[in-house]
């Protein structure tokens, strides 16, 4: 009997409508792991830094209204500061030191420092690492600080970055203070020796200890220190404005007013009345109407010279930056009505005085002999730039601040260590580089 044939096989090919439910269903899978993963991260992980963009910060209800409320109160700056540290107010404090334009350049530094450093003790970490980068920032941009400063505080920022883990931004900032040490022209040999051998120490720290003592041997050879001219902005922007009697009583009324509202808030628990807050609204409001008449006579005044302008011009600032704070409800509470509801507008024009402000103080300079006229430039184009990486000068063209800054610094003659700013995914990134002097001339 022949062998039977083989039975055929009862298994068939899946038909394609079940290859697609599986992978539709591996994809709805996925996405709910996703999900879950997000919820995870949004739940447990690491809160959002509150800081990364100040005029836009999403709590502004941890900043103590009395203690920024006094400042209005015409309270110094460096007091409430310090008070508010002293109380571990810390949103408080960093609201004062990004968002207050007068702040000579250097103090607002260490200020950003300094919380930086306390942002890492009370563990938050987010916003610590976005004051680490405003210092590492405000290091290489701010005019009139010392080389040796400016490395000794990147060299602090890596001690920042690596506490809190980040080797690689800790490294970098290192990398940034090692071009200090090795092309300022403005150290001295036992500066220059102490920079190399505190950069090789951090490196070896870093783990890399045959790199570290690399830079700790590196010879320093003597010679006599020289630097690139100073352009002081201070003398110029802080120069005291002789008000007219009307804008002195409406300051005095404004200032009675702050200091009114601080008094009842304090008894009250925290707390201000209806009453005291509707004082100091019609105060501010009732100022703010009459410096806008002040400014526009001023400006139309033909006799004002370029430096004056630019004074008058950085009041405005100041006061714009009061506004814009208060519209947004960085006081710690609401002061103006009407201001929250206009304050895109009023950003606007805090935005376009600060192009006034920089425009005016390059005619000024221009106006300057030839051997001072690019320093002012640059000293000018480093302030703007260190205001723009705080995130202070609300809606700066990126692209604008950092072609000033390059085009500048690339015209002037002068020798040194300088930044070299990029726009790279929507914000500005700095880095040092050495520029040689340009030749002198031969008779």
């Amino acid at each position: 009997m022949p062998d039977a044939a083989p039975l055929p096989d009862a298994r068939r090919g899946q038909p394609p409508i079940f290859w697609i439910l599986i992978a539709l269903l591996a994809i709805l899978a996925l996405i709910g792991v996703g999900a879950i993963a997000y919820y995870i991260k949004l739940t447990y992980g690491p809160p959002p830094a509150l800081w990364e963009r100040p005029w836009d910060m999403p709590e502004p209800e941890r900043i103590s209204a009395g203690l920024a409320v006094w400042s209005l109160a015409g309270t110094p700056s460096e007091r409430v500061y310090r008070e508010a540290m002293a109380a571990d107010e810390l949103d408080t404090a960093a609201a004062l030191a990004l968002l207050t334009p007068n702040l000579p350049a250097n103090q607002r530094l260490g200020w950003v420092e300094a919380l930086s450093h306390r942002f890492i003790a009370a563990e938050r970490q987010t916003d610590a690492r976005v004051f680490l980068q405003y210092t590492a920032d405000l290091a290489m941009t701010l005019p009139e600080l010392p080389d040796y400063q400016r490395a000794q505080i990147l060299i602090q920022a890596a001690e920042g970055w690596e506490e809190l883990g980040d080797e690689e931004r800790a490294r970098w900032a290192i990398s940034q203070a090692l071009v200090i040490a090795q092309f300022s022209p403005e150290l001295n040999p036992s500066l220059r020796k102490n920079l190399l051998n505190d950069i090789g120490k951090r490196t070896i720290a870093l783990g890399d200890a045959a790199r570290g003592e690399a830079i700790s041997a590196i010879p320093v050879l003597d010679y006599a220190p020289t630097a690139p001219p100073e352009f002081p902005l201070d003398p110029i922007l802080q120069k005291p404005l002789t008000y007219p009697e009307g804008i002195i009583t409406l300051q005095q009324e404004r200032r009675q007013a702050a200091q009114s509202y601080v008094d009842d808030w304090s008894q009250r628990g925290g707390q201000a009345a209806a009453g005291a807050a509707k004082l100091l609204e019609a105060a501010l409001v009732n100022e703010d109407l009459g410096r806008e008449v002040y400014y526009q006579n001023q400006f139309a005044r033909e006799d004002l010279a370029g430096d004056d302008r630019a004074r008058v011009i950085f009041d405005q600032v100041e006061w714009l930056a009061i506004k814009y704070r208060a519209a947004n409800g960085l006081y710690g509470a609401p002061l103006v009505a009407e201001w929250r509801q206009n304050r895109t507008d009023i950003g606007i024009a805090l935005r376009d005085s600060i192009v006034a402000l920089h425009n005016a103080m390059n005619e000024y300079a221009a106006s300057l002999p030839e051997d001072s006229a690019p320093a002012g430039k640059v000293a000018m184009d480093r302030l703007i730039m260190g205001w723009t990486v705080i995130g202070l000068y609300a809606g700066a063209n990126l692209n604008v601040v950092t072609d000033a800054l390059n085009q500048d610094i690339a015209a002037w003659d002068a020798g040194g260590v300088f930044p070299r700013a990029q726009v790279r995914g929507g914000r500005i990134e700095i880095e040092l580089f050495y520029k040689e002097p340009a030749p002198e001339d031969e008779d």
